[in-house]
């Protein structure tokens, strides 16, 4: 049976249920109420059954918990019934792994629509160096492709992509989700049966608001629907808690919630909605766990972002406000942050639009934003201290993009993704990367006012087949007329959305080269068929006489330096916007 995988956003329904009750037997706890039946493994704390109550539907193929791509897993050495009452059953198994204490939990309440899921983390100073990258909890919804379909697959370039008997090629990554929006991800059968995960939060998601990771796997037999509580499948980095270190961490609570509907369009629907539901109850109430901080805060403000040239506002659109941890010898740069949690709130629009972040756990935090249309990230130059039970206004904030003279042309939209360019808006399909040398045979060739993004403007810049086999990447080329010459110096801003062993630099009129940028972070887009990763903003400058009255001609040069090394090399830039800043046109 094939079935529908749908990922994205948003949530829920309420249901009239009444007591949950706790049984077991020598092998598994099962926990029920009038909506589902739930049974966990005594041996390893797995949930080995999932079914809706009245239907002898099995929803669970298996579930595993585990770490570091399946080097490490864990097996509770014990179990314990934390509460077990009329309505609301918690049960915790323990295990250390990787020098951590492990505790999952599962809860189910009265009115609970499948269960609850939390994992908590704990390093104490006494425990030696350890290092982790992914941790995760894996549920089957059901087949995609068949099981039949998936055996003995053909492995294609990269190695995670898998050509099964019908030809289609499936490509885990190709079900990658981002975090800042997320709320719901989940299989739904052709008949509506939906198992999802229902993320009110991901406060605790390393790297925040600009993490991308897996929601799915395809595997020799099944396929698994995948929660990571740490991932770093597109360059959030791993996690290092040191000896010496004390340092906990509460991963959710999430819902594994369970439909039944008529059609998995209707199932994803209810999903949505339940998400909704789940949202507004954050933080949790019924939560015992320790660690997990009921008492919070709130921020709140207005965004302003200007034009330096004039001093206008901008009108902002799909901007958002994140608060993370300083930059710091200890703590990484946002995208790779772990030790702690972050906050953010997204989608504001307008003029100096307000902005409100809830559920702040109190603390200190550094502020960054930006906006689709707008280039940059921009920093708060202060901390802001959040105080349980408080809101801290900060007023109206202010930022100035940078800009040095009007702009003569630019290419893309800022919006810190390469999503509007050539195969931009499919990007999430294996094999991409292959087809650039048939569809730019000579390489990209953009004419100002001629040619057009969409078309003409390859969504990754990559690296091709040489003629001794070996791969190389291929400049690209950006053609415009001027009428007279700047008055002073220039700026070609680049904003870059991911990048994966690939450095630049740039010239102009066959001149010489520009200083290389070589000091890239790899974000895996590439080879992951991404469409953002790490965000950084370029500067490149020209002199007045570097250019000429007439047609003028800009140079990319994109060149490898690493990237794998059987198939295609998956390595090459994706360039979310460019534009030239010319003083005195």
């Amino acid at each position: 049976m094939k079935i529908l995988f749908i990922s994205i956003l948003i949530t829920i329904l309420a249901s009239i249920v009444s007591a949950v009750s706790l049984t077991q037997n020598n092998n598994s706890y099962i926990l029920k109420n009038n909506y589902a039946t739930v049974v966990i493994s005594k041996k390893d704390g797995y949930i080995t059954s999932l079914k809706i109550a009245g239907d002898n539907q099995e929803f669970l193929n298996r579930s595993y918990i585990d770490a570091n791509g399946s080097k490490a897993g864990f097996h509770a050495k014990r179990s314990t019934i934390i509460k077990n009452t009329n309505d609301h059953v918690e049960i915790a198994f323990t295990d250390n792994v990787l020098n951590m204490d492990w505790e999952v939990r599962y809860t189910m309440l009265n009115d609970t629509k499948g269960v609850y899921f939390s994992l908590k983390l704990d390093h104490k100073a006494n425990y030696p160096d350890t290092q982790f990258s992914e941790i995760l909890e894996d549920d089957v919804g059901r087949y995609l492709p068949t099981a039949e379909q998936q055996k003995n697959c053909q492995v294609m370039g990269p190695k995670e992509a898998c050509k099964v008997k019908t030809g289609e090629v499936i490509h885990k990554y190709d079900w990658s989700i981002d975090a800042l929006k997320h709320d719901v991800h989940g299989f739904a059968t052709k008949n509506g049966l939906g198992c999802w995960f229902v993320t009110p939060s991901m406060e605790w998601k390393n790297g925040g608001a600009y993490n991308r990771d897996l929601a799915c796997h395809q595997g020799e037999n099944d396929s698994l629907q995948i929660m990571y509580m740490a991932g770093s499948h597109y360059g959030a980095g791993d996690e290092y808690p040191k000896r010496g270190e004390n340092w906990s961490k509460v991963y959710g609570p999430y819902l594994i919630y369970l439909n039944k509907a008529g059609s998995p369009q209707a199932s994803w629907r209810d999903a949505k909605a339940v998400a909704k539901v789940e949202k507004a109850k954050w933080p949790y109430s019924f939560v015992s766990q320790s660690g997990y901080v009921k008492q919070r805060g709130s921020v709140t403000g207005k965004l302003t972002i200007k034009n330096p040239l004039n001093s206008s506002a901008f009108r902002l659109e799909d901007a958002v406000v994140t608060l993370v941890q300083p930059e710091s010898n200890k703590e990484s740069i946002p995208n790779q942050q772990w030790r702690h949690y972050s906050f953010r709130t997204h989608s504001i629009s307008g003029v100096s639009p307000n902005f409100s972040i809830s559920n702040v756990i109190p603390g200190t935090y550094q502020l960054r934003a930006w906006s689709k249309g707008v280039v940059g990230e921009f920093i708060l130059n202060k901390t802001i201290t959040v105080t349980a039970g408080r809101t801290t206004n900060l007023g109206e904030i202010v930022f100035t993009e940078k800009r040095v003279g009007p702009i003569a042309w630019e290419i893309g939209i800022p919006d810190r993704t390469a999503k509007e360019f050539k195969h931009g808006d499919h990007f999430n399909q294996w094999g991409l990367p292959y087809k650039f040398p048939k569809e730019f045979p000579n390489g990209v060739n953009y004419y100002i006012g001629k040619s057009n993004y969409a078309r003409d403007w390859n969504y990754c810049h990559v690296s091709v087949p040489g003629r001794d086999g070996k791969y190389q990447s291929i400049p690209w080329n950006i053609y415009f007329n001027l009428r007279k010459k700047p008055t002073g110096t220039s700026v070609l801003r680049v904003s870059v959305a991911a990048n994966s062993s690939t450095a630049l630099s740039v010239s102009i009129n066959g001149g010489k080269n520009s200083a290389e940028v070589a000091d890239f972070k790899d974000d895996a887009c590439v080879r992951r068929d991404g469409i953002r990763g790490f965000y950084r903003e370029l500067e490149f400058k020209f002199g007045p006489n570097d250019f000429k009255i007439g047609e003028n001609k800009i140079t990319l040069h994109a060149r490898k330096t690493g990237g794998y090394t059987n198939n295609y090399q998956f390595d090459g830039i994706m360039y979310d916007h460019i534009r030239l800043e010319t003083p005195g046109l």
